[in-house]
């Protein structure tokens, strides 16, 4: 009798266990329930045989500390690890697909550990109330009215709470010193950012892999040695310096030999004092220096990167294959060397468009570019901590977001690298 009542409650419990196993998926459950059953009842008997009334209770606790841990971890991997075909019928494209979901999704604690840093440093390190109290006409009450306004009086943690979902829903506040949406003045600063940093970054990448071709080709050549040398110039000068020099050369010697009444190229803005409208020839006269600036040193970059990848190329076994059946040299070297010569360049390109929307603090200042760097510098500088925080998520994401792209571009390159 006590056998069958033994039986009874080991049969209640496995039937509770079972319920309990609807929280995996339910490929895994197919695949792995049986198993998972047979290992609850052996570890059932072992707790049953242990002495005290505290052994069942505590058998389950561990139980579902280990079922809420596993079950969790299996529906992450089942999403992460989206399979639309069946197994083995996968391709290299729904393998890239699965990895950018799994990037995509370990991003967001990356995001949420960055925003709750920015958060704290920025209040560290800036006064809320710095840039209103700039303002002659504002006395201890209306400091008062603005701290309570903006939530200041409230404790860090509803502080950060009530500024993450305001910067979730695109609710990015006011300027505290100019009272403009943030929002407005963070996408026309990006959007300046963009047409300096992506002309830059366009001219050097088709000037840098021209020479950086060229030079592996040619190998130990009096071209060469040229690019070489100029190359640890271009990397050897400070922007800062060089752009100096360019304001010194254009704005003043050149223009006063040539008798000029204004400069060929402008040496600070984005266009002239006064006009309206889009002008294309004064866009591109502002637009020279600052990019040239930019350009030398990543040109030098590129160039010794993809020199050193193509001479890693050029000696390979498959460029000796493709020259042995007979492919014009031409071809051997713009369809197969470059394309995988330029796998190593993706990163460094990723990496440099992704630090775009951070700013190009150092050229923007210089030449009074109204981009991100100096969007930064400037509310940096009145201590406008609303424009700060989104300015540091808004980069932190765009390198995040870059890096992704960087590595989905290697499959694109190279078919041998695929993303499981």
């Amino acid at each position: 009798m006590s056998r069958k009542r033994s039986e009874a409650r080991g049969g209640r419990h496995l039937a509770a266990y079972r319920a309990l196993m609807v929280l995996y998926p339910r490929r895994f459950r197919r695949e792995f329930g049986p198993l998972m059953e047979q290992a609850f009842a052996d570890r059932l008997r072992e707790a049953r045989g242990a002495t005290g009334r505290i052994a069942m209770p505590r058998f389950w606790r561990r139980m579902a500390v280990d079922l809420v841990r596993s079950s969790t971890r299996e529906r992450v991997d089942a999403i992460t690890h989206l399979q639309l075909r069946p197994a083995g019928a996968t391709t290299g494209r729904s393998g890239m697909g699965r990895y950018a979901i799994r990037r995509v999704l370990s991003s967001i604690p990356v995001l949420l550990v960055a925003s709750i840093l920015v958060f704290v440093v920025v209040r560290a390190s800036t006064s809320p109330t710095a840039a209103i109290a700039l303002n002659p006409r504002c006395d201890a009450a209306c400091k008062r009215n603005f701290i309570t306004a903006l939530g200041l009086d409230k404790s860090g943690y509803h502080q950060y709470v009530a500024w993450l979902s305001h910067f979730v829903k695109g609710n990015w506040g006011v300027s505290t010193l100019s009272r403009q949406p943030v929002a407005r003045d963070i996408r026309e600063a990006l959007m300046n950012t963009a047409v300096l940093g992506l002309t830059a970054e366009l001219f050097s990448l088709l000037i840098g892999v021209a020479i950086g071709v060229y030079s592996a080709i040619r190998q130990y050549s009096a071209f060469d040695h040229l690019a070489t040398g100029g190359a640890f110039v271009g990397l050897s000068i400070p922007n800062f310096w060089f752009a100096l020099l360019l304001q010194i050369f254009f704005g003043l010697y050149l223009t006063r030999w040539l008798h000029l009444s204004s400069p060929i190229f402008y040496t600070a803005g984005m266009f002239k004092p006064g006009s309206q409208g889009f002008h294309l020839l004064d866009r591109v006269r502002h637009l020279f220096l600052p990019a040239l600036v930019l350009a030398v040193q990543i040109i030098a970059v590129y160039s010794r990167y993809i020199r050193a990848s193509m001479l890693e190329v050029l000696h390979s076994d498959y460029m000796r294959t493709a020259r042995a059946k007979g492919l014009k040299e031409r071809r051997v070297i713009v369809r197969h060397a470059m394309r995988n010569a330029l796998i190593p360049l993706t990163t460094q390109w990723a990496l440099n468009i992704g630090a775009l929307a951070g700013g190009l603090v150092i050229t923007e200042t210089i030449f009074q570019w109204p981009g991100m760097g100096k969007f930064f510098i400037d509310a940096l500088n009145n201590g406008d901590y609303a424009q700060v925080l989104p300015w540091v998520m808004v980069t932190v994401a765009f390198v995040i977001l870059f890096n992704l792209i960087a590595d989905i571009l290697y499959a694109v390159l190279d078919p041998r690298i695929r993303y499981a």
